[in-house]
């Protein structure tokens, strides 16, 4: 009966250093993959997350799954794991560039459209300023004016700069810039029932 618990004992302890044995072989390759996915995601994660936030969102929690089961040191997970997130996250990267392409595309279109319309526009309201004389128009206080002008004139100038500092490195900011002082311009516009020709 004591030999039988003797040998139990020392099954079970080689068992339990064969599972150590074999937790301390995966760590490494387990801490590897992390580290090698934590770089990939750093690298690109800003791209995905600009044109496709909902992937930048899955990928991360991914991820961060990963991180948890390498903390309970469940290192198999993590070296099974690490290869479909490192295949989501190559998937995620080349939509990110197709979507990239689909937007500038989009832009290059919305620019076009920008150039045609904001002279008309800016044409439009610099006319109704200087008809107004410097009065306030009716039902309008003269503060209210005064703001009203003041918040034109900061998106006309919005609509300058983005038009002479076009060029292939600033094409998205540009043509967002663009785009907010055109809304800016259009409320103040709707405001004072001026109609662009």
């Amino acid at each position: 009966m004591f030999n039988g618990y003797k040998a139990f004992r020392a099954t079970a302890l080689v068992v339990a250093l064969l599972g150590l044995a074999a937790c301390a072989s995966q760590k490494e390759p387990a801490e590897a993959a992390l580290a090698e996915i934590e770089a990939k995601f750093q690298q690109s994660g800003a791209e995905i997350q600009k044109y496709l936030p909902e992937r930048y969102a899955e990928v991360e929690s991914r991820i961060a799954s990963l991180r948890e089961s390498n903390a309970s040191q469940d290192y198999g997970d993590v070296i099974a794991g690490a290869s479909a997130a490192t295949d989501d996250l190559k998937r995620a990267v080349a939509d990110s560039r197709i979507r990239r392409a689909q937007v500038l595309v989009e832009m290059e279109g919305e620019w076009t459209e920008l150039s045609k319309s904001m002279p008309a526009m800016i044409a439009q309201m610099d006319k109704k300023i200087s008809a107004q004389r410097g009065w306030a128009p009716q039902g309008m206080t003269a503060d209210a004016w005064k703001q009203t002008i003041a918040e034109y004139d900061a998106a006309r100038d919005a609509w300058s700069r983005a038009a002479t500092e076009m060029s292939n490195k600033t094409f998205e900011a540009t043509v967002v810039a663009a785009r907010d002082a055109k809304a800016k311009i259009v409320a103040i516009m709707e405001s004072l029932g001026v109609k662009a020709t």
